[in-house]
């Protein structure tokens, strides 16, 4: 099983651990796991086309969080033209599903005011099931592959 597959499954196990009287940790915990899943998956996408073995490790580190999330919000608006809308939908759920996970991971991991409840967490972790369907449909396609990429580079300011 790959990592990101049990990532996910992972998840799913704390979000469902004790469904009557869940704990935060656990709530929080399966939030985050749901984003590192995506996250994850969306890494291993981007070296599996990469060909030079020896450097796929190495690649793999190279994606950083904000940088995903900001290329992820910056092609939502983008209008495609030419591409098959509905491929075209499908890679913005994907890119706003990771742009969620991203900003839910970090209020999960890091704002210890918000009381998460069951159904939010289970929400989380659902949609992150999603979307690896949704990628899964669309992995192929050139614009998926150029988003994949995009999530490599770092924007810099002003663009």
């Amino acid at each position: 099983m790959a990592y990101h597959d049990e990532l996910l499954k992972h998840a799913f196990d704390l979000v469902h651990k004790d469904p009557a009287a869940p704990e935060q940790a656990d709530l929080r915990r399966a939030v985050s796991a749901a984003y590192y899943a995506l996250f994850h998956l969306l890494i291993s996408e981007l070296i599996a086309f990469w060909s030079h073995t020896g450097s796929k490790a190495a690649l793999a580190r190279m994606p950083q969080h904000r940088a995903m999330a900001e290329a992820s919000r910056t092609i939502q608006p983008m209008p495609f033209s030419g591409e098959d809308i509905s491929i075209v939908r499908k890679l913005k759920e994907v890119a706003q599903a990771f742009v969620q996970l991203h900003d839910k991971r970090e209020k999960a991991d890091y704002d210890n005011a918000t009381y998460w409840s069951h159904t939010e967490s289970l929400s989380e972790v659902t949609l992150a099931a999603k979307t690896f369907v949704t990628w899964d449909s669309i992995r192929n396609e050139p614009i998926a592959q150029t988003y994949v990429a995009s999530l490599l580079v770092k924007r810099a300011k002003g663009l």
